[in-house]
């Protein structure tokens, strides 16, 4: 057991957290406690498996709750936090931002990794918040159904509504963008066809979320045409787990102007000197506009 602490105290202290602040009777029997900290485990991407919780890296993890009414309505959210070098990159740790919605019902509404500080400012109602440490400081503010999101980047990070940098990036990470994607190690290798170049990945925050993104890229004609490159695009959810939002043959060049969600607009290229402009629309990347290489380039494209 990690750290010799049983599921049952840490479901406890995460329960303890959420009735802190809560408005209405606080459960009061074993198993209702342990339904109530399931519930704020499971929204904030932990798991239970047998004797232990278990982050998003499969890594046995002590959350540590804070009560905290961040919209001041009365009602409980909860910030939790997870330390797991081997899981969270550089910054070592990880925090979610949970909301109560009723009895046995949490749900996400900010993550990220690093150390949050919360803001005495405030947007629609809810505190703002950075992270703790030196340079510039970003601050996520609250955007209804999306939850919190980051809207202006830093000095250098390519433009107000340019995407960010992830924090992220460890290998754990990596592996499960990865599989993710549909792709299995080949001797020691991560490979999209037989005779293809080892795939590459660029871990990112592209939507401003607070959770790492990853762009996997790979080369080579036999596996992509005269295109001669592929691209998959994958996400990691507020479960901790990664799915795959898009693929494509083509070299893509993420642009500052966004779609659904925060999501970058994606020129799509390759041969030629007339690409397709793909913006996500909640489903999928379709094709809003094309840009030309050279005038006339895309005569006929709508």
């Amino acid at each position: 057991m990690h750290g010799g602490r049983s599921v049952l105290a840490s479901a406890a202290a995460l329960w303890a957290a959420g009735s802190a602040v809560c408005a209405q009777p606080a459960p009061t029997s074993p198993q209702d406690r342990a339904r109530e900290a399931a519930a704020m485990i499971t929204a904030a991407g932990f798991r239970i498996q047998g004797n232990q919780i278990l982050n998003g890296c499969g890594r046995p993890a002590q959350p540590r709750p804070t009560a905290v009414d961040m919209n001041g309505d009365g009602r409980p959210e909860a910030v939790i936090v997870d330390v797991d070098p081997a899981c969270y990159g550089p910054a070592g740790q990880q925090f979610w931002v949970i909301q109560k919605q009723g009895q046995f019902a949490w749900s996400l509404v900010g993550a990220g990794q690093g150390r949050i500080r919360l803001l005495e400012t405030r947007t629609a109602g809810w505190r703002d918040y950075t992270l703790d440490g030196p340079g510039c400081q970003r601050t996520w503010t609250y955007q209804g159904a999306q939850g919190y999101l980051s809207l202006k980047a830093c000095p250098g990070e390519g433009g107000a509504a340019a995407p960010a940098p992830a924090a992220g990036g460890s290998a754990a990470d990596r592996a499960a963008a990865f599989r993710a994607a549909g792709f299995a190690p080949t001797r020691g290798r991560y490979l999209a066809c037989d005779k293809s170049q080892e795939l590459a990945i660029e871990v990112r925050d592209l939507n401003g979320d607070g959770r790492p993104d990853a762009i996997i890229t790979d080369s080579g004609t036999e596996c992509f045409g005269n295109t001669g490159q592929g691209w998959v695009l994958v996400t990691k959810d507020a479960s901790g787990g990664w799915r795959k939002l898009y693929d494509s043959q083509g070299i893509p060049d993420f642009l500052p102007t966004k779609g659904a969600g925060g999501w970058p607009d994606v020129v799509n290229g390759g041969p030629g000197f007339c690409f397709p402009v793909l913006r996500w629309n909640g489903a999928d990347y379709a094709i809003v506009r094309w840009k030309a290489e050279q005038p006339g380039a895309c005569a006929g494209r709508r």
